[in-house]
Parts: structure tokens; C-alpha cells; sequence
């Protein structure tokens, strides 16, 4: 018979086992019944105690374990040796499974008799989820062929290797696993010791980026983008490193071949601007002869001329004034475009002022007002002559394509280290399709004997900008003017 102190003992024990929530904790018969039943069993397994105290504990097992006789054989191991313990599936009250740890201890009396079976049970199934994608995430990562990504300790020793990396850097996993993943670094990154020094900056800042030759297990270098990630422990130490690189060999081979191709197409431009500014040089002298002599004809013989030869004549005139006009357009991109740039910075609203001064005559014919506040207009750094050449195209056009009164508007908005400076007009507008081909070389959107020009303006001005920098635009409202901008570097 107990004592008094053992009644009590056991009876606390009792007391702080139904009260235990993480864990079902009960007890069995020898024939597997169920004799008791705490709080956790019933959170876990979904049963109250009346319902499941008497009833068999082979109920909580999955259809293929009752089909094999499981329960059975797992109460036998415990009588045979004490305990049992398996993790795996089982049920809940409402169907539903759960990943279960399970503990069967042999409870025996003092002659040594089976009296039955403790069972402690405890709920895994976010262990195991978590467990289940981390393995689903490994397979995932090991699979990826088109990233070599892998595992380093914190001295840069490899220790995971995917199909990527084998397919890559061309080393198999027995090959390279324990190794240091300097090896795929050049000799003379070697020698500088860069492999020791990506890990101590991502070590520092948590990660490191770059792109650089690496070489492959047959002696051959590849371009290689690298990203090294620090991965620490939850106490924020550092355990190893994540390593993911890209083969880039192709991209690279590309973006070089573009550059020889751009560089080809700039040696073709300069020559053939050069040989576009000789040929204008040459033809101007011959033209302004043939334009002379025409007219010097007309005024002095134009009245022993029949009337069909003087119409000739004038159609000469006109013909070689066009191709003037044209020759000097040419001329003046040519020298605006292989001018050499001085820039410096620029006050906008002086290069403006200088630009409507020359313009005076013009704006005081066409009845036009020009607009702008020069205490809002920037400094800019520019060629000053030839931010004075976009203005002045800029201004002329909008003179030339307005209608009745124009009215211009000039303003500018800082964004970042560049200014966006815009010319607005109300005339007759550009239509959407036509926005980019009027940047274009000869491109004439109207017939010539109603706006005058050589279509070389705009392309000149584009010129100009890209030549700093920037870049040129506009913006169409067709019938309700246009509204040009471009973009210069700030000076301050």
C-alpha cells in the first residue's frame, strides 16, 4: 500500500500530465484499449475523453498501417524490448493526418507483469512540411542547370555542387566537394588573393557581385556573373556562403562584336560626314556662279528673251537657290556636328536671348511672342554656340509652322543631374506616326514650296544633344502645336 506522500506524488504527476497540451500522453491496456486521456491527446487527435477511453488505439492509424496489423506488432517490439518509437502517419479524429512522433514504453508491475503501455505522441507536421520543402527546394536547386549554385563553408570550401555547376565549371560532385572554390578563379585573381577577398566582403556586407573570367576544369575561361551570399546561423554567426553564377560567355562575345560594329559604323559616319562636308564645300562656289550668271542673264537679257526661255531661266535660278539652300543646310550640320564640343556652363536664358535677338526682324513679321522667364530658365553645361544653333532651329520652326499670331513658350524642369528644357508653339502640330522620322536627315513632312527649309534642322539639333548627353523629343498635338524638349546635364 502506498503512503500518503506517494498518494500525493502520484496524484500531482497525474494532475501535471492531463494538463500537458504539446503532447498526448495516455495509457493502454495490455490489448492496446485505451485507459486514459490528457488535454494534448485531445488537441492533437481531436477526441474528448468520453469519446475514446475504452476504445481501441488502432484508430488512429491509417488504413494500409491497420491493413499490415501495425498497431499489433508495434505493442509487441514494446513488450519485447521496453519501448518503441517510429515516426509516421496518423489519423485525427475528422480523417485529417498528421506527421506523429511516437513513444510506446512497457509498464510492468513489480513481479515484472505486462499491465499495460504508456504512449506519448507529439504532433510533427510542421517539422515535416518544413523538412519536406527544404528537400523539395534542394532537389529544385540540384536540378537547375543553368545556374551553377552551391554551398561554401566560411573558408570557401565547396560544399554542396548542382547540375549547374557540373555543367558550367565541368567538375562532378565526387571531384569537387572539399575542394576550394578558388580553383575557378584565374592565376592572376589568384595572385592578388580576389577569391579571399569577395568572401570578406560579403562577409561584411552580406553579399558580393561581380562579373569576371573564371575557369573551368578543362583549363578554359568562361565570363562568369558571380553572386556570393553570407548565410548566418539565427544566433547571426556566420556559417557558410551561397554561390550562384551565371554563364554570360555568349552575352559577352555579343556585346563586344556590337562594339566593333559600333565602332565600325562611327569610323563610317565620320568619313562619310567628312566626304558629305567636302563635297557641299566644293559644289557651293559652282552653284553660287550658276545662280549668279542666271540672274545677271535675266536682268540684262531678259527682254530679248522669248517668254518660254526666260521661264527657263528662272527655274534654273530657283533650282540652283534650292540646291544652295541645301548645300549650306549640309555645310551646317557638318560643322555642328564634328565641331569640336567646348562646353562649359551656360546660362540658357543668355543663349536664348541671343538666339530671339538674331530672330527680330522675323518675330516682329510673323506678329509672334516669345515667352519665358528667365529667372526659371537653368545653367547648363553645353557648347554655347551650339546650344544656340537648337534654339535657334527650335524657335524657327515654330515660327515657320504657326499660322496666324504665334506664340511660343519656353520652360525647363530639373530632373536629377539633367534639365528638360521645352519649346512649345501653337501651330499646326506634328501628327503621332511623324514624331520620329522629323529627326530624321531630309525628312520633310510638308511640300517645300510652302515651308521653306532643307529638312536637315532637326537631325542637326538631335545631333548636337546626343553629342552632350541628352536626349530630344516631342510631343504631338496635332492642330493644337507642338511642344519639342531635350535634355542637357545640369552645371550645378
Amino acid at each position: 500500500m502506498r503512503s500518503p506522500a506517494e498518494q500525493t506524488g502520484a496524484e500531482q504527476l497525474r494532475l501535471l500530465v492531463d494538463a500537458v497540451v504539446d503532447y498526448a500522453i495516455f495509457l493502454l491496456d495490455p490489448g492496446g484499449r485505451i485507459l486514459t486521456w490528457n488535454a494534448g491527446a485531445a488537441r492533437i487527435k481531436g477526441y474528448t475523453a468520453e469519446e475514446i477511453i475504452g476504445q481501441h488505439f488502432s484508430r488512429f492509424y491509417t488504413a494500409p498501417d491497420i491493413a499490415r496489423n501495425h498497431p499489433a506488432h508495434e505493442l509487441e517490439i514494446a513488450a519485447r524490448e521496453g519501448r518503441y518509437e517510429e515516426e509516421g502517419w496518423r489519423l485525427r479524429k475528422d480523417g485529417s493526418r498528421f506527421w506523429a512522433n511516437v513513444v510506446i514504453t512497457a509498464l510492468r508491475d513489480g513481479d515484472g507483469e505486462l499491465v499495460g503501455f504508456g504512449k506519448v505522441t507529439r504532433d510533427l507536421s510542421a517539422r515535416r512540411a518544413a523538412e519536406l520543402e527544404s528537400q523539395q527546394f534542394r532537389q529544385l536547386v540540384e536540378a537547375v542547370g543553368d545556374y551553377a549554385i552551391y554551398r561554401m563553408t566560411p573558408d570557401g570550401v565547396v560544399q554542396t555542387w548542382n547540375e549547374g555547376a557540373r555543367r558550367i565549371k565541368g567538375y562532378e560532385h565526387s571531384e569537387i566537394v572539399g575542394e576550394h572554390f578558388s580553383r575557378f578563379y584565374t592565376e592572376e585573381d589568384r595572385a592578388r588573393d580576389h577569391p579571399t577577398r569577395e568572401l570578406e566582403i560579403a562577409a561584411r556586407d552580406g553579399r558580393y557581385e561581380e562579373e569576371g573570367w573564371r575557369v573551368r576544369k578543362d583549363g578554359s575561361r568562361f565570363w562568369a556573373n558571380v553572386v556570393i551570399t553570407a548565410l548566418p546561423d539565427e544566433e547571426g554567426e556566420l556559417v557558410g556562403f551561397g554561390k550562384v553564377t551565371r554563364d554570360l560567355t555568349d552575352r559577352r562575345l555579343n556585346e563586344e562584336a556590337l562594339r566593333h560594329v559600333a565602332s565600325e559604323l562611327r569610323l563610317a559616319n565620320a568619313d562619310l560626314e567628312r566626304f558629305t562636308a567636302a563635297a557641299a564645300h566644293d559644289l557651293a562656289d559652282p552653284l553660287h556662279t550658276i545662280v549668279g550668271l542666271a540672274e545677271l542673264t535675266v536682268r540684262r537679257y531678259g527682254d530679248q528673251i522669248d517668254p518660254t526661255g526666260r521661264e527657263y531661266l528662272e527655274h534654273v535660278v530657283e533650282g540652283a537657290r534650292r540646291m544652295r539652300r541645301l548645300l549650306d543646310g549640309l555645310l551646317a550640320y557638318s560643322r555642328a556636328t564634328q565641331h569640336e564640343l567646348n562646353v562649359e556652363a551656360v546660362d540658357v536664358a543668355s543663349a536664348l536671348g541671343n538666339v530671339l535677338a538674331g530672330l527680330r526682324a522675323r518675330i516682329s513679321e510673323c506678329r509672334a511672342t516669345v515667352e519665358f522667364t528667365a529667372d526659371t530658365l537653368p545653367r547648363v553645361t553645353a557648347d554655347p554656340t551650339l546650344l544656340e544653333i537648337v534654339l535657334q532651329n527650335l524657335i524657327s520652326n515654330a515660327l515657320k509652322f504657326s499660322e496666324d499670331d504665334p506664340r511660343i513658350e519656353v520652360t525647363a524642369e530639373r530632373t536629377g543631374e539633367m534639365w528638360r528644357l521645352e519649346v512649345a508653339d501653337n501651330g499646326i502640330g506634328i501628327r503621332p506616326d511623324d514624331q520620329d522620322a522629323i529627326f530624321g536627315l531630309f525628312q520633310r513632312l510638308h511640300p517645300a514650296d510652302r515651308y521653306a527649309g532643307s529638312g536637315l534642322g532637326l537631325a542637326m539639333a538631335l545631333r548636337i544633344i546626343e553629342r552632350h548627353g541628352g536626349a530630344m523629343g516631342v510631343e504631338p498635338e496635332p492642330g493644337a502645336g507642338a511642344r519639342f524638349w531635350f535634355t542637357l546635364p545640369a552645371a550645378d
